[in-house]
């Protein structure tokens, strides 16, 4: 073989070898990396506790790399972590040997750990001794290899050029496949390390949950102490409640026996109070009220030996028994002295019992003899208030507060007892009152209704009832009212007089008359004597009963002047009233001074100045200035005076001054317009005016409105005549003889042979 062939052979198994080299030192450092990265997750899972997934690891890379002495040891060190109380730090510091642990604690360990699976591989536990030191300079050199590439020089400057390229060209294979392993390595190591973060946050967040379970387990320990401490207190309290309890009981039992003691002795005192109450009381009913004092006296004094409560007790209950004899009593002294001595028990019994509404009740009686109704609304609202089912109570507070003139509060407390008491009368009647004050006259009225309900005979109710009808008009039901009362009681004076009043209104002049006289039969002088006899007289007047009008109404005026009460308000009408009558019978000189009296009481009276016009214009001859001057001052008065203006209008007719009198008859008819007599003297100023026009349409509307008022005919002819219609003349007076032939029958046939 030459020597060229021997040299490209030698080069050819170069080559061979140094890429046989290349292959297993690429395939060695990738089995290097995956080794160390999973003693790292091994370490990893065994730092947080996870053994079993440690050494399961360890377990996969001894199948693969058969011997590894640090995969051996480090399972030896979980297992003698697992079965000691080393730590993590202990166990795996780098000065930790499991050989120099004493044989006892390594016999221990095995024994322990001798129900643990080695996966059926042949373990080499006995301490796993290994080179440290070569292991490392494997791992300096894997770290090497890993981190740059791989040159390799070889020397072909004396191979051919075919054989060269050859080389080359493996060599670049070669180099390519190196490169590719250490990518994936690169790969493998950065997998590896996302792995161990995410195995690092899984594990900071199971430290957190163990912390927090930790924490429970704290509070919980927390609470069940708390509630241990809390049982034994409530233990404690319950011993100390019972104790407590037995000693109350003790106290009782011995306050209880105690008040037994007292109660008897108490008892037979009461009893004895209560006999002398007894006592008093019957003394009070025969009269003998010295007696009764005494036994009252003596029960007070008894009653002071029980308690203070008793005692204001019975000073209530012997009050309310004075005060009840005192109102039954006819003895003046006696009624002051037993009010006395109920007054002052009264004031003692409240001292204590501020809630005794009996003594409140008689003190507030005592505050009303007093006139101090102020004092006695406080008291009767004190006892209200203690007593609230008392409907006397209420109906006193109702008095009072009417006397007060509290009308509203009256009405209220009325109204309150005759809720607490439907059949009690006087309540009912008073609220009537009470609402008659406030100008509410129905509900007054259904008070006295109810009232006659509950009472038909109580005559207070039919004479208000009475009153309140005659007020709204109604004069048949008033006059009822008095009826029945007056057959309740016929000596009712008041009932007689207002019945002859409503009677008077209806128009029933003769009853009117026997109620007055049915009246003056139970009078004996006195205001309603003198009132009666003025009404009566008028309604004699009306009934044309003259004389015994004067009489009874002389009777008023001449009592009145003798009587001492002051009766101002009735003189006026009681005087003009009998000058009246005295003016119709025509007893001019009687009834001029009469009317001056009048006058003198009440100088703008109307009446008597329209009256005293009248008369003198009905003088012979008439005193037409005087009359004038009467009516003139009515006038200026009162211009709407109808009596005023329509005798205006006949003075100035008779003082021929028509414009005045046709002035002074128009105000009058535009106040009574369906007045003919007015329109009727109208006309006639008119005519003496010369108006004949007018006149004329008023006769026409005279006529219009009564075809009966004959003098007018006469008058309308006379007119027509003047204003040269003699066949309206005619006209008018041929009806005149058609309606009336015996009329004025000489002037009305004077008047047609005149046309």
């Amino acid at each position: 073989m030459d020597k060229k062939s021997i040299r490209t052979g030698i080069i050819i198994a170069a080559v061979i070898v140094i890429t046989a080299a290349l292959f297993f030192t690429a395939g060695s450092v990738r089995e290097h990396i995956k080794a160390k990265n999973a003693y790292k997750l091994a370490e990893s899972y065994v730092k947080h506790g996870e053994y079993d997934r440690a050494m399961g690891i360890l377990d996969s890379l001894i199948v693969d790399r058969v011997g590894d002495k640090k995969a051996v040891s480090m399972i030896d060190k979980i297992i003698y972590l697992k079965n000691s109380d080393a730590t993590y730090e202990e166990v795996f510091s780098p000065d930790f040997k499991l050989e120099d642990l004493p044989e006892e604690e390594r016999n221990r360990v095995r024994k322990n750990s001798s129900s643990g699976s080695d996966n059926g591989n042949n373990r080499n536990r006995t301490g796993g001794n290994y080179d440290e030191y070569s292991d490392r300079q494997n791992d300096e050199r894997t770290r090497e290899l890993a981190g740059r590439d791989l040159t390799i020089s070889v020397d072909t400057s004396e191979l051919s050029e075919g054989i060269s390229s050859a080389f080359e060209s493996t060599l670049s294979s070669m180099r390519s496949a190196l490169e590719e392993s250490s990518k994936q390595a690169n790969e493998n190591q950065k997998a590896m390390e996302n792995l161990l973060k995410m195995q690092q946050e899984q594990s900071v967040e199971n430290e957190r949950k163990n912390q927090e379970q930790l924490r429970k387990l704290e509070e919980q320990r927390q609470l069940e102490e708390k509630r241990r401490i809390e049982e034994n207190e409530r233990i404690e309290k319950q011993k100390l409640a019972e104790e407590e309890k037995k000693r109350r009981e003790a106290e009782e039992q011995k306050k209880k026996a105690e008040i037994e003691k007292k109660n008897a002795e108490n008892k037979k005192t009461m009893d004895e109070v209560d006999g002398e109450l007894r006592l008093g009381k019957a003394a009070l009913a025969m009269g003998n009220y010295e007696e009764a004092i005494k036994h009252f006296n003596a029960a007070d004094s008894k009653s002071g030996t029980v308690d203070a409560s008793y005692k204001a007790m019975m000073d209530s209950k012997i009050a309310s028994s004075m005060y009840e004899a005192a109102l039954k009593s006819q003895d003046k002294d006696e009624i002051k002295r037993l009010k006395l001595e109920a007054v002052e028990l009264a004031q003692k019994a409240v001292e204590v019992n501020p809630s005794d509404a009996a003594a409140y009740y008689i003190l507030a009686q005592d505050a009303v003899d007093k006139k101090d109704y102020e004092k006695a609304c406080a008291n009767l609202k004190k006892a209200i208030l203690n007593n609230p089912d008392e409907f006397m109570y209420y109906y006193d507070l109702g008095k009072n507060s009417y006397l007060l003139k509290k009308y509203s509060e009256a009405v209220s407390a009325f109204s309150t007892a005759c809720e607490k008491n439907k059949t009690y009368a006087p309540a009912r009647y008073n609220l009537g009152l009470a609402y008659k004050q406030l100008k509410n006259e129905t509900a007054a009225l259904e008070a006295f209704r109810k009232t006659l309900d509950i009472d038909p005979r109580h005559e207070k109710a039919l004479m208000e009832e009475g009153r309140l009808l005659n007020a709204r008009g109604d004069y048949a039901g008033a006059a009822d009212s008095y009826e029945k009362l007056l057959k309740i009681n016929s000596m009712n004076v008041q009932a007689a007089m207002q019945l002859g009043s409503a009677y008077r209104q209806l128009g029933n002049l003769a009853k009117a008359e026997n109620a007055y006289k049915k009246a003056l039969t139970m009078l004996d002088g006195g205001e309603n004597q003198i009132l009666t006899k003025y009404n009566l007289s008028t309604v004699l007047f009306d009934e044309k009963k003259v004389q015994d009008a004067e009489k009874y109404a002389s009777e008023a005026y001449n009592e009145l002047a003798s009587t001492e009460k002051n009766m101002t308000s009735y003189a006026v009408n009681i005087t003009y009233n009998y000058a009246l009558i005295l003016d119709s019978e025509g007893k001019i000189d009687e009834a001029l001074p009469k009317y001056m009296e009048v006058l003198s009481l009440e100088p703008d009276h109307e009446k008597t100045r329209i009256n005293l016009g009248v008369m003198y214009m009905t003088l012979d001859p008439p005193d037409v200035e005087m009359a004038l001057k009467m009516f003139i001052q009515v006038y200026n008065k009162n211009k709407d005076n109808f009596e005023a203006n329509n005798n205006l209008g006949s003075v100035y007719a008779l003082k021929e001054d028509y414009d005045n009198a046709i002035k002074f008859y128009k105000n009058a008819l535009r106040l009574e317009p369906k007045s003919n007599d007015i329109r009727t003297n109208l006309g006639k100023a008119y005519a003496k005016n010369a108006q004949y026009d007018l006149a004329k349409v008023t006769f026409g509307e005279v006529l219009r409105a009564d075809p009966d008022y004959y003098e007018v005919y006469i008058e309308l002819a006379r007119v027509c005549i003047q204003l040269g219609d003699n066949a309206a003349a005619e006209k008018n007076l041929l009806i005149l003889q058609a309606r009336k032939s015996d009329y004025k029958a000489s002037e009305v046939q004077s008047l047609l042979d005149s046309i």
